[in-house]
């Protein structure tokens, strides 16, 4: 798994950063409701089974190790984008500037067929 970003998305990490947060982590597939949205978030442990898959913005990208084997040893890129006025549902901190984090397959990729662990 690699995860990559459009400029939209690094101008957002870097909004935030310029903001005052510090320690800053882009974490995959924490979320219950968002599933493997990504989540900006400062100060926080992402846990022992997490795997670095990326950075924007001189930020870390962390997926947990089920997410990273699913998607496979670097074969398969993903790309953190944004969405502008958005409803901000979410602790992710790019929510606090009317936006959030989205996860998408690049275009021109097709996207993997995988089966879930399970």
């Amino acid at each position: 798994m690699r995860v990559e970003a459009t400029e939209a998305a690094a101008r957002t990490v870097e909004r935030v950063a310029a903001a005052g947060r510090e320690d800053l982590v882009i974490v995959l597939g924490t979320g219950c409701c968002d599933s493997t949205a990504p989540f900006l978030y400062d100060h926080y442990y992402p846990g022992a089974d997490a795997v670095r898959v990326g950075e924007v913005a001189g930020v870390p990208v962390l997926a947990h190790g089920w997410l990273a084997k699913l998607y496979g040893e670097g074969r398969d890129r993903l790309e953190i984008d944004v969405d502008q006025d958005v409803v901000a549902d979410s602790f992710s901190l790019e929510t606090e500037y009317g936006c959030r984090f989205t996860l998408r397959v690049p275009r021109g990729q097709i996207p993997p067929r995988r089966r879930v662990p399970g």
